[in-house]
Order: structure tokens, then C-alpha cells, then sequence
């Protein structure tokens, strides 16, 4: 019995854990399959293409690339997904998926391991973007290259091209003045030039363009244009069928940034009198209203291969090349054209403009014609005879004691060899038989003649200016330096605060007679006047080139008898007995230019 309840006790609870286990619920599976999230982590090298993260719409996903993304870059890019809990994707997330060759099916598996969704990946390339406003649009400084055939017609000539834009995809380009062999052909400009990202290693962008132009000579042409831009760097082919010839242009500059300079000057035109080259050349004048330099040469040298110096504008070019020679002869002139840093174009002329009919160089110096102790140089009457007379007769007629040096005299210390100083010398004031002596007398050099006879009767008249001239004069020129004194004396022997001046007066005037002539009364003043000019200084440490232009206040007549006068004074107002003690002027090498 008791084995019975035992194995029936056994029984029941078996039963009752077997009773319990089958009222248990089953597991079920989640049949969710959808991609939550997908997504490129920039940080990854492969995926620096990718420029907008994935949009989800529906069972589509789509980001976008870099235009320029290659096919080896879009068969690199690793996107990470997360999808339905415990469900998985294929390809799997973090791995490298292939978008080279279009969409990307991507399948999702529900955890349930039957149910499944599929998602279409696609890329798509931005529409490329060109920075036209911050690194295209701008002149450009450079070379053209003119090939007409197969011949070469035109090399290194220099030029600008403006870009500009049209749209965000379209530039317009321009070349102003196009002319080649002597033809003008006007302004070349193309007004439409599409921008593509380029595909050729040299360039960033490509470009080109073409249109029906109306050109001067040759009328209506067609013209082609390609290129490309290369960082701040332009190319540009040009075609032009030029009477049924093909013109090629071609042209390489660099963009301005607007900070360049337009100045193209000519600043300074000098020949080197060391060269023998240039041995015929006495004096160049240099024109900036006119754009022209004049060059003065000797009758008969030569000057067919003169070499100039040539200095221009700061960061300015200019052509023929510095060392060219040039030649002048038989009425040549030679065109230099100056390019400023912006590309601005500047033109001057060298021609020669007259011949150098009298040169003086003081190297020569005679005896006066009053004192032997008196030199005065060569062709040249000076105020030495004036201070000879107040140091000879000073003593005896006026109590007057001067024992300094004569005012003009020569010094090896010139331009070239010797030189003429003229001096203001302290001659202590009063009167020689009734004559006024003034406290200082201005040292002066001058064409024409001295008159001591004069002095007794009328000072002004001991200046006989000027010597007979058969020649048209055009300019004087020559060099000199200028110290002014510290004492200015006025008229009445007082001691004024003013300023000297060193001068270089010309005056040619008419004469009926070899006898008749203007004095220091009459010499800038008289109706018989011509033409004159004149030059003036504070100050010149160094020997300074003076170059003075005559002014023809009437007609030149060679049928009519003239003098000339050039006159040199330490003291401008001098004449009217007012100068600066110690003014010293030194003078070489004065030039006359005539017709």
C-alpha cells in the first residue's frame, strides 16, 4: 500500500511540472526590417567626397558627391547603418560599398530571418561651382604670340586681356587694340564663354567661346576661342580666319590683383659719354606733355648705333631693350613704349631735334683786355674787368680797398676738365668818380662784350650783351652747381634777410647794325627782343644738367641780323646792385642748339 502511494505521488507531481510547462506562450520573432539611419562619417579619408549627408524617403536614400569625385572614390565610400533591432543588412555597415557603377541595393533581414525590405543608394554629383567673382574675372598682364599661316608675325608683344563674368558658368573675354604687321584690327571680344571643371592636367577650368565679329580692314570674322585658367595664371588660343588665312593668337598672363602701378614713364634718357657710341650726342631733352626725347648731336658724327640709357617708372618694362642700340640717322626716329605694372601703355618718340652749333668747355682761358692779371675764358666777356677797375681805381678815386680774388676764374674742379666759378665778391660799397660801387658785385659770365669806358658815365652800359648769331638758336643747355652766400646785400650796402638766386638768362633780339646792342638796362626789356628763356637755383650740391628752351616771342627771320646773349650771374638781382656775399656758381660745358 505504501509502495502505491508512493509511485501515485510521484505521478501527481510529474503531471502537475508537465501541466505547468504546456501553459507557456511561445517567443515570437520581430519581423521589423527597416534602416533607421544611414549615414557617412566624414572623418573617414574615403568618404570626403560625400557634400550632404543621406536623405531616407521611402525605401530610397540619396546623398550627394563632389563633382569632380572619380570612380575609384565613389567605389571606396564606407556608409554606416543602423537598422530594426536585431535585424541585419547587407552590404553591412562600415564596409566599403561600391557606387561607381549607379544605385545600391541594400537588403535588410528582420530578426524572424524571412522577412525582409530592400533600400535603393544612389549618388549623384554636385553641379560644379567656379569662382568667377573671387579668382577668374580681372585683367590679365601678359604676351601675345601672332603665327599668320605658318609663319610667325608677332612674339613676346605685350598685352592685357579682361575677363568678366556673364553667369555663374559664363565668362565674356576682351582684347582691346589687336593689330599685327602694322594692321589694326581693333578690339577682339568674345561674349560668351562656357566654364567647365577641366579635364586637362595644366588647367583648373576650361573654357571657350565663339562668335561673328565685325573687325576693322577685314570686316566680318569668325573667331574661336579655348583656354584655361591655372590658379592666377591665364592661356588663351585665338583663331581668326584673316582673308582666308588662319591667325592663331596666342596669349599667357597672370591676373593683377588692383594694387599694380599704372605709371609708364620714361623717368630719365641719357647716353653715356664714356661709350664711343655715343661720342656725336651733346644733349638730350626730355618731353613728358609731348611724350618725346630730343637728342642733340654734332653736324656730320655718327649716330647710327647710339646706345641710351634708358630708366623708367618703378616696376615698369619697356622695349627696344635696355643696351639696344638706335639709330637717328637721316631723319629716323625710334618708338619706346613703356608698360607700367597694371599694363598700362605709354609711348615716347626719340628723334634728333637740332645741331649742337657751339660748345663751350671753359677749358680755355686769355688774358683781359684792360689788366693782364684778368683771365677770362675763351669767347666769353665777364664782370672781372668791372672789379679790376674798382680794385686799380678804388684807392685813388673813391677810398675804396679791394684785394680779394676776381669773381670768375678758372678751376679744375669742372664737369669735364675745367670749369668757370663765378663768384658774388664783397666789393664794400661807395662811389669811384661819382659812380656807385655796390657792396657786393655779382659775379657774371656772359656772350658779348665789356666796355670799361662805360663806367664813368653809365654802369649798365659796360654789359654789351650778346655777339652776332647767323644760326636759328633752339635751347641752351650745359651743367652746373650753386652754392648761395649768407649775407644778402640791398642796394643801400644793408644786410636784408633774403634768399639768393643763381641765374642763366638767353636773349636773342634783332640789331640793324653790328655796332648797336642791349646793355644791362635794356636787355630783358627791349622791343627788339626775339626770343629768351631762362634758369634759376637755390641750391645744387653736385653739377645739375640745365637745359632752357627759347621761346620765340616773334618770328625767326634769317634774312634779318641778330645777337645772342647767354648770360650766367651768381646773384639774380645783381644788377640792380643787390646780392648775397660768396654766392659761387661753377659752370662747364654749355651747349648751344641750333636749327
Amino acid at each position: 500500500m505504501i509502495r502505491n502511494s508512493v509511485l501515485q505521488l510521484l505521478f501527481l507531481v510529474t503531471a502537475t511540472a508537465l501541466g505547468l510547462a504546456s501553459c507557456k506562450p511561445v517567443e515570437e520573432l520581430s519581423t521589423e526590417a527597416e534602416i533607421k539611419t544611414f549615414t557617412f562619417d566624414t572623418s573617414v579619408e574615403a568618404n570626403g567626397i560625400v557634400t550632404s549627408q543621406p536623405s531616407i524617403q521611402g525605401n530610397t536614400i540619396s546623398f550627394t558627391v563632389s563633382f569632380n569625385a572619380s570612380d575609384a572614390q565613389l567605389a571606396a565610400l564606407v556608409p554606416t547603418i543602423t537598422v530594426s533591432e536585431n535585424a541585419t543588412v547587407s552590404p553591412a555597415s562600415g564596409a566599403a560599398v561600391d557606387f561607381s557603377n549607379g544605385p545600391v541595393t541594400f537588403t535588410v533581414t528582420a530578426q524572424d530571418g524571412v522577412t525582409t525590405a530592400t533600400y535603393t543608394a544612389s549618388a549623384s554629383k554636385n553641379e560644379p561651382s567656379f569662382p568667377i567673382d573671387g579668382q577668374l574675372a580681372g585683367e590679365y598682364k601678359g604676351l601675345l604670340d601672332i603665327t599668320l599661316g605658318d609663319a610667325p608675325v608677332g612674339s613676346d608683344i605685350p598685352k592685357n586681356i579682361t575677363v568678366a563674368k556673364v553667369d555663374d558658368k559664363t565668362v565674356s573675354l576682351t582684347l582691346k587694340d589687336f593689330s599685327f604687321m602694322g594692321i589694326d584690327l581693333g578690339t577682339i571680344q568674345v561674349d560668351e564663354c562656357a566654364l567647365t571643371v577641366s579635364d586637362v592636367p595644366e588647367y583648373e577650368y576650361s573654357f571657350s567661346g565663339e562668335q561673328t565679329l565685325v573687325l576693322d580692314v577685314i570686316g566680318e570674322q569668325h573667331i574661336t576661342l579655348n583656354g584655361g585658367f591655372s590658379g592666377s595664371t591665364i592661356h588663351i588660343t585665338i583663331n581668326i580666319d584673316f582673308m582666308d588665312t588662319p591667325v592663331v593668337v596666342t596669349f599667357e598672363g597672370t591676373r593683377l590683383t588692383g594694387n599694380e602701378s599704372g605709371e609708364a614713364l620714361i623717368t630719365s634718357f641719357t647716353f653715356d659719354s664714356s661709350n664711343p657710341a655715343n661720342a656725336a650726342v651733346y644733349g638730350v631733352s626730355l618731353d613728358q606733355e609731348s611724350r618725346t626725347v630730343s637728342v642733340t648731336v654734332q653736324e656730320g658724327g655718327d649716330i647710327t648705333a647710339l646706345v641710351p640709357t634708358v630708366e623708367v617708372s618703378d616696376g615698369a618694362t619697356f622695349t627696344p631693350a635696355a643696351g639696344t642700340p638706335i639709330d637717328l640717322s637721316n631723319g629716323s626716329s625710334v618708338v619706346y613704349t613703356v608698360i607700367a605694372e597694371n599694363g598700362t601703355e605709354n609711348t615716347y618718340t626719340v628723334s634728333v631735334y637740332g645741331t649742337a652749333a657751339y660748345f663751350y668747355d671753359f677749358e680755355t682761358w686769355v688774358e683781359g683786355t684792360m689788366y693782364a692779371d684778368v683771365l677770362n675764358p675763351d669767347g666769353w666777356a665777364t664782370c672781372n674787368d668791372a672789379v679790376a677797375l674798382i680794385k686799380n681805381m678804388g684807392p685813388l678815386f673813391g677810398g675804396i680797398s679791394y684785394e680779394g680774388e676776381y669773381p670768375v676764374r678758372p678751376t679744375d674742379d669742372g664737369l669735364e676738365g675745367k670749369g668757370a666759378i663765378i663768384e658774388s665778391v664783397y666789393t664794400t660799397g661807395g662811389n669811384i668818380l661819382g659812380q656807385t660801387i655796390p657792396a657786393v658785385t655779382s659775379g657774371t659770365i656772359f656772350l658779348g662784350t665789356f666796355n670799361a669806358m662805360a663806367a664813368l658815365t653809365d654802369p649798365m652800359a659796360t654789359t654789351e650783351f650778346g655777339i652776332l648769331f647767323e644760326d636759328k638758336p633752339l635751347s641752351v643747355s650745359g651743367w652746373l652747381k650753386y652754392t648761395p652766400g649768407d649775407e644778402f646785400y640791398d642796394e643801400n650796402g644793408q644786410i636784408i634777410d633774403q634768399q639768393d638766386l643763381g641765374t642763366v638768362n638767353v636773349v636773342l633780339y634783332e640789331v640793324s647794325s653790328e655796332d648797336e646792342t642791349l646793355n644791362g638796362s635794356n636787355i630783358y626789356t627791349s622791343e627788339n627782343i626775339c626770343a629768351a628763356g631762362s634758369y634759376e637755383t637755390a641750391g645744387a650740391e653736385e653739377f645739375t644738367e640745365f637745359n632752357i628752351t627759347l621761346d620765340y616771342i616773334k618770328d625767326y627771320d634769317s634774312s634779318k641780323t641778330y645777337k645772342l646773349a647767354v648770360i650766367f650771374a651768381a646773384s639774380k638781382e645783381g644788377n640792380q646792385y643787390r646780392a648775397a656775399k660768396g654766392s659761387i656758381m661753377v659752370v662747364d660745358n654749355v651747349t648751344i642748339i641750333c636749327e
